[in-house]
């Protein structure tokens, strides 16, 4: 078996007919001044040739998508695996892509929420579970009570109506009783609703007592509550009320939701993702500091850029203003930074649901119509999307930023995603926490808070999580969060971050090329990261380092110095061998340094520096006309 890579004849750039015998499963380090050929031989030579002879492997199908890669100038190379770069590069320009994204430490997570995860009403925040007819049974039979319990099916959630067809098909098909927003009505009386306010209707199905003889009837009569509402039943006893559903829903509100599923929580699945922003977190809109410049004006003084003043707007505009204030109680004569926030969202986001009066007055008449308020945002959202005109747009956009949505807050998730916690915190909630704390909370606070079977399905999923959040801290990388944006990091951040999801991956057998994973690490989390590049080392791979740093020069198991000088004056390897050959060899300016017999002198004194003069900031930086300041 060929334990080196072999090298003969290397001549890619100002590689000089360079000859090596690279040793295999060793952390190689390659070193010397900038420019010398370090990263030529490394990249441009052992990565690309590993890469091309990796895909000539392939089938001629799966080549022609890879297109061809050139072959590097170099007469003989042998004992080459497939190879993998790891180079500071950026984290890519995908604003979709996370660091929990590159680990797939997210999609661990989104498992492990899916199968252990508690949900919660997003409205009224109770618990979502479903349960089967028996497990319904058993908790009302657990809440024994001789006094008379009432047994309804909710069939009206919130909704608008005077329902007297509804009232009248409950009699014909024999129910006596309903409780109509929290008071008994018996059917046959004769009931008249609101049709403009939202009604909550539970029919009564049977009123007993909730004691062991009664199980059959008991049984028989959650069974029709099931039924008639589809998966709901309330138990009346007193005072205390007990909502239960047999489907994933919210036995208070109503509310139905999916059950949960990975796919929930990905901000990348239409499933998961808000639909306010499509995932992003961030959306382009209108900014309401740039829409309200002046707000000590009013809106009838035209405190709302885009709306202007009342004294030139029509009739009709006019009275939709009017109908709003009034309906919501406030004047148009406050100023904008007096009204409460409440009206202030209503009047850029929309009132919701709520009904809106608007009165229009001619001929001496008024006639009244009723509606909705859209919201100035939305309005001007829609105009800005539709519009074709350059002049429209570039006047809308006068007033937009890229804010953070207004539906999900950031977030990314839907309500129901961001609803489902473990241990007590949500998925957003873990993957905001830095990698140490979250590694801190996976280790106590989740095993803690499962059950026997909880922990039976989740042990393997928390040991995987846990592991990666391990490389990620051992690389340096603790502060981070899950949820940083890949476009954020810095180049030393993302190289150390794909060094991480390698280590995790568990590869064998691979030649691993990493360019100066040091640089910009803080001093003490350096002997970590020797510590992961070593552990890389023992899985069985070659790791190949282009690196400047002394603790990593040190630790290296082979060591080549390349010089004696950059570009034209370099492409030579000077030395190599172990950290004790290099030291020997009076070419390697590395080993000179290394050894102490070169140093770096430091200056006895400082040249004086004159604080008393600064750059002219109202002056061309082109001009050095430097201003005098007044000594005092």
């Amino acid at each position: 078996m060929n334990d080196f890579i072999e090298i003969r004849g290397a001549r890619e750039h100002n590689l000089r007919d360079i000859q090596l015998k690279l040793p295999k499963n060793q952390l190689v380090v390659l070193t010397g001044v900038s420019g010398s050929g370090k990263s030529s031989l490394a990249f441009d030579t052992l990565y690309a040739e590993g890469q091309r002879r990796y895909i000539e492997s392939l089938s001629s199908y799966a080549r022609q998508f890879m297109g061809q890669m050139r072959k590097p100038d170099v007469d003989y190379l042998a004992g080459l695996s497939p190879s993998i770069s790891i180079e500071q590069k950026t984290g890519g320009s995908n604003p979709r892509s996370t660091v929990g994204t590159i680990t797939e430490i997210h999609d661990y997570l989104r498992v492990l929420y899916a199968r252990v995860g508690s949900g919660f009403c997003p409205q009224c925040g109770d618990p979502i579970e479903a349960q089967s007819r028996e497990q319904i049974l058993g908790r009302v039979l657990a809440e024994s009570s001789e006094s008379p319990s009432l047994i309804l099916s909710p069939v009206v959630q919130d909704q608008k109506g005077e329902f007297k067809d509804f009232f009248a098909e409950m009699a014909r098909r024999g129910y006596v009783r309903a409780r109509v927003d929290g008071e008994l009505h018996r059917l046959t009386e004769e009931l008249h609703l609101d049709r403009q306010m939202k009604h909550r209707i539970d029919i009564v199905i049977d009123r007993v007592s909730i004691v062991p003889k009664n199980r059959g009837r008991i049984a028989e009569a959650i069974e029709s509550a099931l039924e008639l509402s589809e998966g709901m039943v309330v138990v009346v006893t007193g005072d205390e009320e007990t909502r239960l559903s047999a489907n994933y829903a919210c036995a208070r509100c109503g509310l139905s939701f999916a059950p949960p599923s990975p796919q929930l929580f990905s901000f990348n699945s239409p499933q998961g993702m808000c639909p306010g922003c499509d995932g992003l977190g961030r959306i382009h809109t209108f900014d309401p500091e740039l829409l309200i410049p002046d707000p000590s004006k009013s809106i009838q003084q035209g405190a709302i850029a885009l709306v202007g003043t009342f004294r030139g707007m029509g009739r009709w505009r006019r009275h939709l203003w009017e109908g709003l204030a009034e309906t919501m109680e406030f004047s148009l004569a406050t100023p904008w930074e007096e009204l409460p926030e409440s009206i202030q969202y209503a009047v850029l986001h929309g009132a919701g649901d709520r009904h809106i009066t608007y009165a229009w007055r001619t001929r001496g008449k008024t006639h009244l119509h009723g509606g909705s308020w859209e919201g100035l945002v939305p309005q001007y959202l829609s105009k800005y999307r539709k519009t074709n005109s350059p002049m429209h747009r570039a006047m809308f956009e006068k007033y937009m930023r890229v804010l953070d949505c207004e539906r999900c807050g950031g977030d990314r998730l839907n309500e129901q995603a961001r609803s489902v916690r473990v241990a007590g915190r949500s998925l957003i909630d873990v993957e905001r926490m830095p990698v140490s704390d979250a590694q801190a909370f996976f280790a106590s606070d989740v095993p803690k808070s499962l059950g026997e079977v909880e922990q039976t399905i989740a042990s393997e999923l928390i040991k995987e999580i846990r592991g990666r959040l391990g490389f990620l801290e051992n690389v340096g990388l603790g502060y981070l969060a899950l949820d940083r944006p890949a476009p954020t990091l810095s180049g030393g951040e993302a190289q150390r971050i794909r060094l991480a999801s390698q280590i995790g991956s568990g590869l064998v057998g691979v030649l691993y090329v990493l360019d100066e994973p040091s640089i910009g690490l803080h001093p003490r989390d350096n002997a970590r990261l020797l510590e992961t590049l070593k552990r890389l080392r023992d899985q069985g791979n070659t790791v190949v380092v282009v690196e400047h740093d002394e603790d990593t020069i040190r630790a290296a198991d082979h060591v080549v110095d390349f010089g004696p000088g950059p570009g034209v004056r370099g492409g030579e390897v000077v030395a190599e061998g172990t950290l004790r050959d290099v030291l020997k060899q009076e070419r390697s300016l590395t080993g000179r340094y290394l050894s102490g017999k070169e140093k770096i002198p430091i200056p006895t004194s400082r040249r004086p520096v004159d604080l008393s003069t600064r750059p002219n900031p109202k002056k061309s930086p082109r001009k050095k006309t430097r201003a005098k300041s007044s000594k005092g």
